[in-house]
């Protein structure tokens, strides 16, 4: 029961000081917001804070500039400073940090965030880190988790258990299972896969359109070769460098010794 009293008289007390702040514009930046549970806050929805918010349970305003802690947070528009809940949600830009269970910004993060789950909808400049990342638009700057999902170009790291990248990987991918849907710059994992193109490729399993460059360990393909191909097999239609390995397919290769043990090689 006495807990059940605090939260009404908190209710009480968030409720007369709103009211006492409702007439002044819902427009401008307050230096501190408390919410019980939203609209129940001194201030209302509309309005910004820049300062401290602290969501006891649920709290909603516009902007929130400095430091926003809660177990529920949200802002309909930009996030700037740090913020610290348990869910926290982010209809605009986030400039700064964001540490929760599940984070969801709408558009674009310029800084980190760090939770079991990072559901990002513009680009990220910066550094993520959950169990589950994904970005619907560029990286820029490193994901770390289980999975780790880019729906554009990745400038930068990502290391996971799978990483997938729709567009170029200027950079690396380190983890299981790698896939560029464009060139990749370097890629190292059990399994790796450029779509359109790699430079470098370790793993037990390599593909690329076309290799700029080396692929080595185990089992080595691409459609157009220019540099090595290091492995147990390797195969290629267009060889325009070296293949050392126990079979070297060279297929398109001008010659009758498109299958070779040990070395295969044309310039």
């Amino acid at each position: 029961m006495k807990r059940y009293s605090i939260l009404l008289c908190l209710a009480g007390v968030i409720g007369l000081v709103s009211s006492a702040v409702a007439q002044a514009p819902q427009s401008q930046a307050y230096p501190f917001q408390l919410s019980l549970v939203s609209p129940v806050a001194i201030l209302g929805d509309s309005s910004s804070v820049n300062g401290l918010r602290i969501n006891l349970i649920y709290g909603a305003n516009e902007n929130v500039t400095g430091v926003d802690l809660g177990l529920v947070n949200q802002v309909n528009n930009d996030q700037k400073g740090l913020q610290l809940g348990v869910i926290n949600l982010v209809g605009g830009n986030v400039t700064g940090g964001q540490l929760g269970g599940i984070n969801f910004v709408a558009g674009n993060v310029s800084g980190g965030t760090m939770s079991f789950i990072n559901l990002i909808g513009g680009n990220v400049s910066g550094k993520q880190a959950g169990l589950i990342n994904l970005t619907s638009g560029d990286l820029s700057g490193s994901d770390f988790g289980i999975l780790n999902m880019v729906g554009g170009d990745v400038a930068g790291l990502e290391v996971g258990l799978i990483n997938l990248a729709s567009g170029s990987v200027a950079g690396g991918q380190a983890g299981g299972i790698n896939v560029a849907g464009g060139a990749a710059d370097a890629q190292f994992g059990f399994v790796n896969v450029g779509l359109e193109g790699a430079c470098w490729q370790t793993g037990l399993i390599n593909w690329a359109d076309q290799l700029d460059g080396a692929q080595w360990i185990g089992i080595n393909v691409a459609n157009e070769v220019k540099g090595l191909q290091l492995g147990v097999i390797n195969y290629t239609v267009i060889l325009d460098g070296l293949q050392i390995g126990a079979i070297n397919i060279a297929w398109g290769k001008d010659s009758i010794w498109k299958v070779l043990p040990i070395v295969n090689a044309n310039w």
